[in-house]
C-alpha cells in the first residue's frame, strides 16, 4: 500500500471509528492506533490502506515516536467520556504530544469539546460561538479535562510550532448514541426533561468525521472551529424524533428554574449529583443558541441533514438489542 501519512488514535471509539471508515471511503492509507485488537473490525484488519498498530499509548514509550514518524498529520481522538480522565484523557494526551514532537509530526487536529465554553458568560438566547469564553471551574471531570488537554496541545503547538486545529464538537451523536446530557436526568423509564428553551447543540458522528478529516488536509491548521449540526432543535423536537426509538416511555418536562432553586439552596460541591451544581447545570441546559459559521467559512461545504431527517437514520441503523442511553 502507499506510505500513509495521516494517522489517528483512538480508532476504535465512537468518533474514532467514524473517521476511519469516512478515511477508508476516500481512499485515505491510514495508521491508526487501538489498545485492544479485538475491537478491531475485520474489515480494517484485512484492508492493505490501514496500516494498525495496537498499543496502550500511556506507555508506549519510543514506540509511539517511532509509529509516529513520516505522519504528515495527526487525528487526536483519544480520550474518555466517562471513564480514567487523568489516564485515558490526560496521560494519553500528554504520551501523544510528547512523541508528536520527538517524530516531527508538523500538523495535529484534535477532537475537542464544546464542553470548554462558560455559557453562563453568554446571556438568554446569546450566540456561544469561538470567541466565547473558555473556563471550566465548578464543571464535571470530563469538561474539565477537555479543557485541560486542549491547553496541552496549544502549549506543545505553542512550543515546538507544529499546527494545530482544534475542532470543538458539540454533542456527538449517531446510531447507539443516541441521548446526551443536554436533555435531562431518567428515572426508570421517565425522562425528566429541563427545558428553558435554547438548542440541543447536537453533532452528528459522520458530521464529526467529516470535518476532523478536512481539517487534516489544510496542513497550516484550521485553528478554533465549533462543529455543530446546521439544524439544531429544541429539547421538545428533540424528544418527540428521538422517542421513534422506543425509549422513554414517558417524559415529565420539568422547568429550568426549578432545577436552579435546587441547585441553588444545595451545597456547590463535587460530591454532589452533576445537575445540582451550578456550573454543571448552566452547561447543561442554559437556554442559548450556538454558532458554526466558522466551520462553514473555513471548512467549505460539508454534509447536513434536517434532524428529525438523521434522527431516524440513527434509529433505523442502531443494534437491535440498543433502545436506551
Amino acid at each position: 500500500m502507499s506510505t500513509p501519512t495521516l494517522a489517528i488514535t483512538g480508532a476504535t471509539g465512537f468518533i474514532g471509528r467514524h473517521c476511519v471508515e469516512a478515511a477508508r471511503a476516500d481512499g485515505i492509507p491510514l495508521r491508526i492506533f487501538v489498545r485492544d485488537m479485538a475491537k478491531v473490525p475485520a474489515a480494517w484488519q484485512g484492508d492493505p490502506t490501514v496500516d494498525i498498530i495496537a498499543m496502550d499509548l500511556t506507555s508506549a514509550g519510543d514506540g509511539l515516536t517511532d509509529a509516529l514518524e513520516g505522519m504528515r498529520t495527526l487525528i487526536h481522538c483519544a480520550a474518555t467520556l466517562s471513564g480514567d480522565q487523568e489516564r485515558d484523557t490526560l496521560a494519553a494526551s500528554v504520551a501523544v504530544i510528547d512523541a508528536l514532537i520527538a517524530a516531527q509530526v508538523p500538523h495535529v487536529v484534535l477532537a475537542g469539546s464544546l464542553s470548554v465554553y462558560d455559557v453562563s458568560a453568554v446571556s438568554k438566547q446569546g450566540d456561544v460561538s469561538e470567541t466565547t469564553p473558555v473556563n471550566t471551574i465548578g464543571r464535571d471531570a470530563y469538561a474539565k479535562a477537555k479543557q485541560t488537554q486542549e491547553t496541552l496541545f496549544q502549549d506543545g503547538a505553542s512550543l515546538y510550532g507544529y499546527a494545530l486545529s482544534v475542532l470543538r464538537l458539540g454533542a456527538v451523536w449517531g446510531p447507539n448514541h443516541l441521548f446526551n446530557a443536554h436533555i435531562g436526568p431518567t428515572v426508570g423509564n421517565t425522562m425528566l426533561v429541563i427545558d428553558g428553551g435554547g438548542e440541543v447543540p447536537l453533532c452528528r458522528v459522520d458530521l464529526a468525521a467529516e470535518t476532523l478529516l478536512k481539517a487534516a488536509r489544510e496542513l497550516t491548521g484550521v485553528g478554533i472551529l465549533n462543529i455543530l449540526d446546521d439544524d439544531r432543535p429544541g429539547r421538545r423536537r428533540f424528544l418527540s424524533a428521538f422517542q421513534a426509538c422506543g425509549w422513554p416511555k414517558a417524559a415529565l418536562r420539568t422547568p429550568l428554574w426549578l432545577w436552579r432553586m435546587a441547585a441553588f439552596v444545595t451545597p456547590d460541591s463535587d460530591v454532589m449529583p452533576g445537575l445540582l451544581r451550578r456550573a454543571v447545570l448552566e452547561a447543561r441546559h442554559r437556554p442559548v443558541q450556538y454558532t458554526n459559521a466558522m466551520m462553514h467559512k473555513r471548512l467549505g461545504p460539508v454534509t447536513m441533514l434536517p434532524f428529525e431527517e438523521a434522527m431516524q437514520t440513527a434509529i433505523n441503523q442502531q443494534d437491535t438489542q440498543a433502545t436506551s442511553p
